[in-house]
């Protein structure tokens, strides 16, 4: 039985096996990197900027990671599209590569379109990875020939940035169209609401932004006019004049007093003869006939002058209620004219604020669509986008594929594995004692001591040199 140091001392007595292995399978490495056809990997890299402010929407908030991932993803099938592929075909000159051409003919025989084939062929070659933990898409190609790997790295990227901002402005552009049309229709509706607002207001007489607040004051004060003119006549209707109030103001008469004071007088007199002549003297009876005459002139100018007081006091009584009654009928009427015309302007002001309301929003309406169009046609314009080309792939590459020096390390590892099985093999097959443990275990004894002979050679043959030596170890 075997033991690894065995196969060791086995590998290393055929090294030359083993290197003989080696040799033959980098040989055939080194033949291999001569005739197989190089391939060229170019890299362009992409940024997308998702947290970049959009002048065009404001206030538009930022995503947050899981939205950046997704942004990021969405981004890579997009460029892994045969719509990003076809541009970048357009943009990297290989729609009309004779070479291309050539290929397509020869695979397909011309039965499958163009078009689908190189696309099928570029997406192929085409790989897609996004940085780790950062915004940054790495795009790579592989061709040939390493011109041909970097204009084809670079059209994906470019065609990545054409096509991220052909889908941003298209439907914008397709949005303003639709816009401008609505806009004609809006601008229609306004100039229509608007000549329906002038024509109410040129026929009912009413003014921009008239209410009825002055109306309705206006009918207040006639209210209140009314109800004290009404007061004032129904006074006026139930007053009357007693005899008393006649009786005083004739009593204040200056001509009445006058008598009055002189039948006092001569009273005064009659009473001092009367005491001292007697009823029968002359002067006496005298003075009782002037009382008598001034007595008879007092009743008589009372009676005139209670008469004459009294038409006056009617005649102004009756012109009071005259005058009462005519301002309570003048301003029954005036009320009554501004109650028809606050209740007309009523109707006039309800119809008007309509129409008023219909005109702002005709207004409104196209104010917002207006806004809505202009950002929409700066969207359209403004080459924003959130993807740029961060860099470009250069055309001076080393070749990727075969890979030399991998190519080499793996042909040695695996000659020198190959000889290393060769020999174990052999010497399965052969046997032979290369060691004291091998010994030991062939003949199931300990080893006591080794006998080392000379090398044979000319000393040897002649009998000189040192005689052989013995080397024993303790058992």
């Amino acid at each position: 039985m075997h033991s690894y140091l065995d196969w060791f001392e086995a590998v290393r007595f055929r090294w030359k096996l083993v290197a003989l292995s080696t040799g033959v399978l980098a040989l055939l490495a080194l033949l291999y990197l001569a005739l197989s056809p190089r391939t060229y990997t170019a890299q362009s890299s992409l940024l997308v900027d998702t947290q970049q402010a959009n002048p065009i929407s404001e206030g538009e908030g930022r995503p947050d990671s899981n939205a950046t991932r997704q942004i990021m993803a969405t981004q890579a099938d997009l460029i892994r599209s045969p719509t990003v592929a076809g541009q970048a075909a357009v943009l990297a000159g290989l729609d009309k590569d004779p070479r291309y051409l050539a290929q397509w003919k020869e695979e397909t025989g011309g039965r499958t379109p163009y078009g689908d084939w190189l696309t099928a062929r570029l997406l192929a070659s085409l790989a897609v990875a996004p940085g780790k933990d950062t915004n940054i898409l790495v795009i790579s190609a592989k061709a040939g020939d390493p011109t041909e790997a970097a204009r084809l790295a670079n059209g994906f990227a470019k065609a990545s940035v054409a096509s991220q901002y052909k889908l941003r402005t298209e439907p914008a552009k397709a949005y303003a169209s639709w816009l401008e049309k609505r806009m004609v229709e809006a601008r229609g509706q306004v100039a229509e609401r608007q000549r329906t607002l002038s024509d109410f207001v040129r026929r009912t007489g009413l003014s921009t932004g008239e209410d009825l607040g002055s109306e309705g004051s206006q009918m207040a004060d006639m209210a209140a006019q009314l109800a004290s003119a009404e007061a004032r006549a129904a006074g006026a209707r139930q007053s009357t004049f007693s005899g008393a109030q006649s009786r005083g103001d004739v009593e204040r008469s200056s001509t009445i007093q006058n008598i009055r004071q002189q039948v006092a007088e001569k009273n005064g007199r009659l009473a001092e003869l009367q005491a001292v002549f007697g009823p029968d003297y002359p002067d006496v009876q005298r003075t009782r006939a002037e009382v008598t005459t001034l007595q008879s002139q007092l009743n008589k100018e009372l009676s005139n002058a209670s008469s004459a007081f009294s038409a006056a006091r009617e005649a102004e009584a009756a012109a009071e209620r005259q005058a009462a009654g005519a301002s309570e009928a003048r301003l029954r009427a005036l009320t009554a004219q501004q109650r028809a015309r606050l209740e007309s302007k009523g109707v006039n002001v309800a119809q008007y604020t309509t129409l008023k309301n219909e005109f702002d929003a005709a207004q409104r309406n196209y104010n917002t669509l207006n806004e809505r169009l202009s950002r929409m046609r700066l969207q359209s314009a403004v080459p924003l986008t959130e993807v740029q080309v961060l860099d470009s792939a250069s055309r001076y590459l080393a070749s990727s594929s075969p890979n030399p020096r991998t190519t080499l390390a793996l042909a040695l590892l695996l000659g020198a594995i190959m000889g290393a099985l060769a020999a174990i093999i052999l010497e399965y097959l052969n046997p032979r004692v290369r060691s004291w443990g091998g010994v030991e275990r062939l003949l199931g004894v300990p080893v006591v001591g080794r006998l080392s002979l000379p090398k044979p050679g000319p000393a040897a043959l002649s009998g000189g040199g040192h005689p052989p030596l013995l080397e024993a170890r303790a058992g």
